[in-house]
């Protein structure tokens, strides 16, 4: 019986250790494991944080795009301006060569001179106050304004030649 009961001690104590190399080992696997998955974690956040760099540098390159399309649109809308203001002024000097040209029309003194100049008169007021809308209008309509505008100018104009 002491036989049985060594044996038995001995097998006790060689499962007690079998399970222990097992429980390590399980602890040494659920470690490395761990270990890999920080691991992964950590390539994954470093790649996290090269996007979001890549995307910062691409949202600045974005703005800046935007800034140098802000500063042509403002450049053009300068030149419209000035293009505006020297076509006001073109059409201005023309009104008064028109000007002088019905007032010679008027001082001729005959009754039909002074009709005609009167109706030559309203047509050139109304092409004034027309131009006096200028910057009323919007870029898109900016190209049959003018279109319009020179129409009816050389209209007025032609009537007024006619007369003389």
């Amino acid at each position: 019986m002491r036989k049985i009961f060594a044996y038995s001690l001995l097998s006790a104590a060689l499962f007690a250790g079998a399970c222990k190399e097992s429980k390590q080992e399980q602890a040494e696997d659920n470690f490395e494991k761990a270990q890999e998955n920080v691991q992964d974690k950590a390539e994954d956040l470093k790649d996290q944080r090269q996007d979001v760099q890549e995307e910062k540098q691409d949202v600045a390159d974005e703005q800046k795009d935007v800034n140098e399309a802000q500063r042509d649109m403002n450049q053009a809308q300068n030149n419209l301006s000035a293009a505006r203001a020297q076509y006001k002024a073109t059409v201005d000097e023309r009104l008064s060569r028109i000007d002088a040209r019905i007032n010679e029309l008027e001082a001729k003194g005959d009754q039909k001179s002074r009709d005609t100049a009167a109706k030559l008169r309203e047509e050139r007021n109304e092409l004034s106050a027309k131009m006096d809308r200028i910057g009323d209008e919007t870029d898109a309509n900016w190209d049959q304004f003018k279109k319009d505008t020179d129409a009816q100018l050389n209209q007025l104009q032609k009537d007024v030649d006619e007369e003389f």
